[in-house]
C-alpha cells in the first residue's frame, strides 16, 4: 500500500528539514552545564522564536492541505486549532531547547557565537528566515523555486555558490534523512490509529518510505536551492565563500550536530501527533 498523499506530506517536510544554519554532521553528543549555558546564547543569535513561529505557519498551511487531500474538504476551524496546537512553539521550544543544549560541543561554542555575531554572521540568519517567512506564500514559494530551476538551466554563478554552501554542509543527505524518518513516523501514527483499512506492518512502511527516497531528495533539494537562492541575494561573492567555509568548519558541523538531534525529535513528534489527529478525522468521516 503507498503512502497516502506522500506529495502533500513532503510539502512540510522538506521546509521543515532545511534548517537555518547547513553544516554537516559530525560531532558525539555532549551533555554538561557548560554547553547549557552557551547554548542559551547561540539560540538566541539563531533568532530561534522566530524560526518556531515560522515552522508553526509552515505546520497550519501543510495541515490544511492535507485535511483537504484526505478528506475532500476544506479545513475548519476546529481542525486548524488542533493543527497550531501540534505546532505551538510555546509547546515545542522548551524540549527542542533543551535536546540543542545537550548536543552542542561545549569546545565548539565560542566558534559558533564569534561567527552568529559577526556582520556576516547575523546578516545570514536575518536573510534565511525574512525568505523563509515570504515563502508561507504560496505563490513566493513557486517563484522561488522557478528561480532556481532558471539559474541552474543559466549555469548562475549565484546559484552555483549556494550549491557549494549546501555541499559543505552535507545538507541534503543531512535532510533526507530526517525527512524520512518523520514520513515513519507519521505513517506509522496513521496506521496505528486506524486510518487504514488494515493495521500495516512496520517491514511495509519502511519499504514504501524508502521507495520515495529520490523524490524526497528531488524535493528537497529543489526547495533548499530556491529558498537560499531568494535568501541570499544581497550577499558578495566572498560572503558566499565565508559561509561554506564556517558550514565545513568543526564549528559548523557542532552546530549542526545540534540542530539536527533536536530537530529530528521534534519532527518525529510533530509529525506522530498530526498522524493520529488526521486518522481520528478519517475514522469520524468514514462513519
Amino acid at each position: 500500500m503507498p503512502l497516502p498523499h506522500l506529495r502533500s506530506l513532503l510539502r512540510r517536510i522538506r521546509r521543515g528539514l532545511a534548517i537555518v544554519t547547513l553544516a554537516p554532521v559530525a560531532v558525539a553528543l555532549c551533555w554538561g552545564g557548560a554547553a547549557h549555558a552557551d547554548a542559551a546564547r547561540v539560540l538566541d543569535l539563531l533568532q530561534t522564536d522566530r524560526l518556531f513561529t515560522i515552522l508553526q505557519g509552515e505546520g497550519v498551511s501543510y495541515g490544511n492541505g492535507l485535511a483537504q487531500d484526505m478528506l475532500g474538504q476544506p479545513a475548519d476551524a476546529s481542525w486548524g486549532a488542533i493543527v497550531r496546537a501540534i505546532h505551538d512553539p510555546a509547546k515545542l521550544l522548551p524540549e527542542y531547547r533543551e535536546r540543542f543544549a545537550a548536543s552542542l560541543d561545549p569546545a565548539q561554542s565560542e566558534a559558533i557565537e564569534t561567527w552568529l555575531s559577526s556582520d556576516l554572521g547575523r546578516r545570514s540568519v536575518d536573510l534565511e528566515l525574512t525568505a523563509r517567512e515570504a515563502m508561507l506564500d504560496p505563490e513566493v514559494e513557486d517563484k522561488a523555486i522557478e528561480a532556481a530551476a532558471r539559474a541552474s538551466d543559466a549555469h548562475d554563478p549565484a546559484l552555483a555558490a549556494v550549491r557549494r554552501v549546501i555541499a559543505a554542509g552535507d545538507t541534503i543527505d543531512t535532510g533526507v534523512a530526517s525527512a524520512m524518518n518523520a514520513n515513519l513516523a507519521f505513517y506509522r501514527a496513521m496506521s496505528e490509529a486506524g486510518a487504514f483499512p488494515q493495521k500495516l506492518s512496520d517491514e511495509v512502511m519502511i519499504a514504501d518510505v524508502a521507495a520515495e527516497e529520490e523524490a524526497f531528495r528531488q524535493d528537497i533539494t529543489s526547495w533548499t536551492e530556491g529558498w537560499l537562492l531568494f535568501a541570499y541575494r544581497p550577499l558578495s561573492a566572498r560572503d558566499m565563500k565565508d559561509l561554506a567555509v564556517f558550514a565545513a568548519s568543526p564549528a559548523g558541523r557542532a552546530l549542526s550536530r545540534a540542530q539536527t538531534v533536536a530537530f529530528d525529535a521534534i519532527y518525529a513528534e510533530t509529525s506522530a501527533e498530526l498522524g493520529q489527529a488526521l486518522a481520528r478525522r478519517v475514522r469520524a468521516s468514514d462513519l
